[in-house]
Parts: C-alpha cells; structure tokens; sequence
C-alpha cells in the first residue's frame, strides 16, 4: 500500500484545514459574545488543529527533498516528525490551554450570553467538521481494507491518516460535549456546566494528543512492515532459484513509502559463486515485486551446514 500524500490525501488535509480555519474564526467571535468557556476551549481546538494541517502540509513537502550524501534514505522521515510536533500541538495549544480556560471559569459567576449565538456557530461547526470527515473517510477508506478504524490507526505507516483521522472524530466530539455545557448552563442558570464541559474538551484533546505521540513516536524510532507484507517479502526471497531457506529477515520503514530489507539466504556450498549472484539479484528482484514500496535490500549469503 502506498503511503505517499496523494492528490486525494492533500486533498483531505486542505479540507480540514479549510473547515478548521471558518469554524475556528466563528467560535472565537460567538465566544466573544457568550462568553463560554465551552466555546473558548473548542475555539482552541479548531485553531491548535489548523495549526496542525500546516504542519502536516510542511511536513510533506519537506519529505520529498531528494537523498544526498548526509541522509542517503532521503528526508521521508520528516512526515513522522511533523507529525510528533502535531500531537505535541494537540496537547499543549488544544488540550491544556483549554483546561486552564475551564478551571479557572469554574467558580465565576458571571452570566452566559445570548446562547443561541453559540447554538448556531456549533451547528455551523457540526457541518464543516462533518463534511471534513466525510471527505476523510473517502480518501483512506482503500486504506483500512478489512481493518477496523482503530486498527488501521495502529499499523498506518501514513502519519497524515492518524492525524486527520482523529482530529475530525475529535472535533465532532467536541462539538457535542460544548452542546450539552451551554445548553445545561442556559436551562440550569449555573456556570459550572460551562466550565465542566471546558474541561472535558481538554481532557478529550490531551487523550487525542497522547494517542497521536505514541503512535508517531513508534515511527520515528522505525517499525517493521506490517505482517502480511513481510511475509510476503519472505515467501518471495524463498521461492527463489538457488535459494534453499530465508533466516534473520528484518524490515524497518525509514518513511511511509521507504522500506529497508535485510535477510540472510541459505544457499548450497556447491553453488558457484556466479550462482549465488544470480540468486541474490533475483530474490532482491522477488522482494521488490511484493513489497510496494521503495526498497533498499541487503541478502547476505550463507552456506548451508
């Protein structure tokens, strides 16, 4: 499966970008007139993911500066550091800010605004987020085949996908949790369930945050390819002529689209040397036709005892 950001991906993270930067300029100004926390902290949010896009943008088109002598794989990697700047982003600007924002309205006792100004901007807000993620969920559907949403976020080696992914369920979510503090504050007359709704949105984005960190922090320090592509890779090398078994086969993705293979191939001691190279050029041949990635591969030979 290709990583690369394609026309699509680009696509899905434009329109994100998009509906994060309206959304964000809405709830600040029905934040102004309301004064609701619940709509301060989501303000927060649409603004710490808008960051986020840029990021992720940046981040793809540093990835595609060539490989020169200081970095031989090339600069792939520079996806899975954005994107680790992206969850730090999350956390911090999104989550944090926005719980500060809750605690400290907690105990206030000043009356909330004219609510249907953040009723409207919330449902204004609900639309976008929703034609975000449904433009999202076309574009990486190819992508998760059979697995599960949570699954497919586990084994991606596209960091855009994890982001984009969580940052649009995350916004919906949001939205809801912010419905309910200034709807319970507009029937209740009590501020805390502004307050209280403040801060299950930072809650809900440093949850966000700590999820996309973990995920981009196991990229960063290189995952193997997924199972079913290693197999493959192994099946590949043993079905080769000249090649009598596959031992120590190692894999480690250096960025989305780049893989490295090394593998030691049993060949016997009776082999000519000429053999033996013709083994390994066509089991490097074999390797690169099931694995759909740019491939480094190194096959040591050895003899079987």
């Amino acid at each position: 499966m290709k990583t690369t950001p394609s026309s699509e991906q680009r696509v899905a993270v434009i329109t994100a970008l998009a509906a994060n930067v309206a959304v964000a300029i809405a709830k600040f100004a029905a934040a102004a007139v309301t004064g609701s926390s619940a709509l301060i902290a989501e303000s927060l949010h649409s603004l710490a993911d808008s960051v986020n896009e840029v990021l992720l943008l940046v981040g793809a088109r540093r990835s595609r500066r060539p490989a020169d002598l200081r970095h031989p794989f090339g600069y792939a990697r520079y996806r899975y550091v954005y994107a680790f700047v992206v969850s730090l982003t999350v956390f911090w600007v999104g989550g944090v800010l926005a719980l500060i924002q809750g605690v400290s309205r907690f105990s206030g006792h000043d009356s909330l605004g004219d609510p249907r100004w953040a009723y409207a901007v919330l449902g204004i807000a609900a639309g976008f987020e929703g034609w975000s993620l449904r433009t999202t969920l076309r574009t990486v559907g190819p992508a998760k085949g059979a697995l599960t949403w949570w699954r497919l976020v586990q084994v991606t080696k596209a960091p855009e996908i994890i982001v984009v992914l969580l940052e649009d369920l995350g916004a919906l979510v949001g939205i809801g949790i912010a419905l309910i503090g200034v709807t319970l504050t507009a029937l209740t007359g009590q501020r805390e369930w502004d307050a209280i709704a403040a801060i299950a949105i930072g809650l809900l984005l440093m949850s966000i945050g700590l999820v996309v960190n973990r995920e981009t922090q196991s990229l960063l320090i290189g995952e193997s390819a997924a199972v079913e592509v290693v197999d493959a890779i192994r099946q590949a090398i043993a079905s080769t002529e000249g090649v009598e078994a596959v031992v120590d086969l190692r894999t480690i993705h250096v960025g989305p689209d780049d893989l490295v293979i090394a593998a030691g191939i049993v060949v016997s001691p009776s082999e000519t040397a000429t053999g033996i190279t013709r083994a390994i050029v066509d089991a490097e041949a074999g390797a690169r036709s099931v694995a759909p990635y740019r491939t480094v591969i190194y096959l040591e030979p050895r003899l079987r005892s």
